[in-house]
């Protein structure tokens, strides 16, 4: 019987049964035929895949399978609709080789059921899609209609919830699947699933790769490039960054397994970008130590920042980013895993002096800016944000000579000991 089945016959059959699978439905389900869904029927050239589909469905109406519905004065030549019979539908579930969709949502539900709950977003997610299944909603980014994807996913996310340390995509993916490749195919889905479940994943914004290092997944090996007074320990020695001018990258592995043994700086900036960070590091007073992050402070660079201020608590700690969105995202994610760090260059007069380098705001960016108004750590960033609001503008910090943020540094400082900036050096 499978064999007789034309694609427009198949296609008319799996619509009548997601319509029969429909939760709560009590109307007929019946599937009606057009130029636009099945245009093979309709062809104008073609005669033959109208005629064997109705040969096809006039089989399975003479089975009591489905009932047909032909066009005024077209009996036997052109169908109008095609009704299911429901008694027959486990019939054409077999014909199909498909799968009843309350089948597929008892597995899911077992297989779901069968995992261990982390704290946090792993178990809301768990309890979701089981609420989900229980009110026959949609499972995204799960899919019934894939148990083996739902499989490797599960899967997958259980491990990034129980990953305690940096760990390399492909070596999980080969460690979960014995494919080195398979995880990068499921990062949109897990994506989903963090957005949607873990409260902190609006921190990083659109930034997929911030999250999921975050949540200790790395796509490839950290380093951390820093320029300034810096001593670790690492073992039985020390790794003194003081002499390497204008800056060095030390791994992220070396970073989380020292601790800071010194750290003469009187004052810690933060920067977000690279081209940035090597034109400060090139001119940098030896008083101030520069760590880049390349967008979102990882856990290596927290850590690292963390351990330095309680080594000194006195330290004044910047961020120097974008005045966009994303900067400052980044500077309201250094200040909730530090506390007090004050934005450099990214102030009303600094945007205004290099504004003929803006860009417009598109509508999304608008709308950011609106809900960070309201973020509870960027209080003191409400004058700019309010300003590139008004400007309809955002400037990227690389627009932003690095002798005004020497100058804005020490004037930060000011009624400190001075850093002994030189201002009139070029980058």
């Amino acid at each position: 019987m499978k064999a007789d089945l034309t694609s427009v016959a198949r296609a008319i059959l799996e619509n009548l049964l997601d319509q029969f699978e429909q939760p709560g439905r009590q109307r007929v389900a019946r599937a009606r035929l057009d130029e636009k869904e099945h245009p093979d029927y309709f062809s104008a050239i073609d005669g033959t895949p109208r005629r064997e589909t109705n040969a096809a469905l006039c089989q399975f109406a003479d089975q009591n399978l489905v009932r047909l519905h032909w066009r005024k004065w077209e009996e036997q030549n052109w169908l109008e609709s095609v009704d299911l019979v429901p008694e027959s539908a486990n019939t054409i579930y077999k014909l199909l080789g498909r799968i009843a969709r309350n089948t597929r949502e008892t597995e899911l539900r077992e297989r779901l059921a069968a995992q261990t709950p982390r704290a946090g977003w792993h178990a809301d997610f768990l309890q979701g899609m089981t609420q989900q299944l229980d009110a026959h909603r949609s499972v995204a980014p799960l899919d019934l209609a894939t148990p083996r994807e739902n499989h490797d996913l599960i899967r997958a996310l259980a491990a990034l919830a129980d990953l305690s340390a940096p760990t390399l995509e492909r070596k999980l993916s080969t460690q979960l699947f014995g494919d080195s490749k398979r995880l990068k195919d499921l990062l949109r889905p897990m994506l989903a699933v963090l957005r949607r479940h873990d409260p902190s994943a609006a921190d990083y914004g659109d930034d997929d790769g911030a999250l999921l290092r975050a949540h200790q997944l790395e796509r490839v090996p950290e380093y951390v490039p820093l320029a300034g007074p810096l001593v670790l320990q690492t073992g039985q020695s020390q790794l003194d960054v003081t002499p390497f001018a204008p800056s060095v990258a030390i791994s992220a592995a070396t970073i989380r397994s020292a601790r800071v043994a010194a750290c003469s700086a009187r004052a810690i900036l933060t920067i977000e970008n690279a081209t940035s960070f090597s034109e400060f590091a090139s001119v940098r007073p030896a008083t101030a130590l520069a760590i880049f992050t390349g967008g979102f402070a990882s856990p290596a660079i927290v850590t690292l920042l963390k351990e330095i201020r309680a080594l000194n608590p006195a330290l004044f700690f910047f961020h120097w980013g974008d005045l966009d969105v994303g900067g400052l995202r980044i500077l309201a994610h250094l200040k909730s895993q530090l506390g007090t760090v004050a934005a450099l260059a990214m102030d009303p007069d600094t945007f205004d002096q290099y504004r003929v380098h803006a860009q417009k705001l598109n509508a999304k960016e608008r709308e950011a800016f609106r809900q960070l108004q309201a973020h509870p750590l960027l209080g003191d960033c409400a004058a700019v944000i309010q300003h590139l609001l008004a400007a309809d503008r955002k400037l990227e910090q690389e627009a932003v000579e690095v002798k005004r943020v020497m100058r804005l540094l020490e004037h930060s400082l000011d009624g400190n000991q001075s850093l002994g900036f030189d201002t009139d050096r070029s980058p």
